[in-house]
């Protein structure tokens, strides 16, 4: 599904940012005022640069990424017919790849604005499976063509970063235990995000230490999972007793340890998704 769409049409989140927006006022005449020509745009905060976050899923997804919408004084009595294709030349100076074309398809190019309408949708089947999580991909889109209509020179591109979630990714409830060998155990109790880093690792939050410690948890064929840690926790991590995630209740059953001034910090903790 889709999720998660951060940018509005003048400020973008890629380099290379498309150029300002249509004024508000100048959009207001061109509604409004006698004899204005037809204009086709990519409508509203669906324009410019984004990111799109999508679900991992073997299977195609029909994902709706913007409406193109008609600009007219009237609604119109004759049918619209606008082209949309890749434009790789979005993609130039920004840190980005073109999505490659095996990982989804386009229904129809050529999309007609019904007379007496004024959007019509423009979607992309998306098989994110088939997508390299390590890799950063951008679909780059470009209104090439209105058959009956002007476009509008500066509301004709989008730029989508594609984000895959794993199956993993997600809002979880952690509880559990951080025994501190000199200060004494304490409880935890705290809401962590997974995020992805590719098909089977996820990241979160280390213990309660904070954001800035972190652990990746990669989960196994046979569902036992492989702790590492990052940022400020400890690299001396260690693993005991069966660590595993359990894809009934998607739950992880975490048992790790480091060692420390005193002797060894130790913590139990189940993190189970909401």
């Amino acid at each position: 599904m889709r999720k998660n769409i951060l940018t509005s049409i003048c400020i973008g989140l890629l380099a290379g940012s498309l150029s300002g927006c249509l004024q508000d006022k100048g959009y207001t005449d061109l509604i409004n005022a006698e004899g204005a020509q037809p204009i086709v745009s990519i409508f509203g905060g669906d324009g410019g640069n984004k990111v799109l976050g999508v679900d991992f899923s073997d299977k195609a997804i029909a994902t709706t990424l913007f409406n193109v919408n008609l600009g007219s004084p009237q609604k119109l009595t004759q049918d619209i017919t606008v082209t949309i294709g890749v434009n790789p030349d979005l993609l130039k100076g920004t840190s980005y790849e073109l999505l490659p074309t095996s990982t989804y398809t386009i229904p129809a190019t050529q999309l007609t604005i019904k007379a007496g309408t004024r959007d019509v949708p423009f979607v992309v089947n998306l098989t994110t499976s088939k997508i390299d999580l390590k890799k950063s991909y951008a679909l780059p889109l470009t209104i090439t063509g209105a058959n009956g209509a002007i476009i509008a020179s500066n509301l004709k591109d989008a730029v989508f970063a594609i984000k895959v979630n794993n199956i993993y990714a997600g809002k979880y409830q952690s509880t559990g235990k951080f025994d501190h060998p000199t200060a004494g155990p304490r409880d935890i109790n705290r809401e962590k995000t997974l995020t992805t880093i590719d098909a089977t690792t996820s990241e979160t939050e280390f213990a309660d230490l904070g954001s800035a410690a972190t652990m990746q948890l990669t989960v196994n064929a046979d569902n036992t999972v492989k702790l590492v840690p990052g940022g400020t926790a400890s690299a001396a991590t260690v693993q005991f007793g069966v660590n595993t995630y359990d894809p009934a209740t998607k739950t992880f059953t975490l048992s790790y340890k480091y060692a420390g001034a005193g002797g060894d910090r130790v913590i139990t903790e189940t993190i189970k998704k909401k």
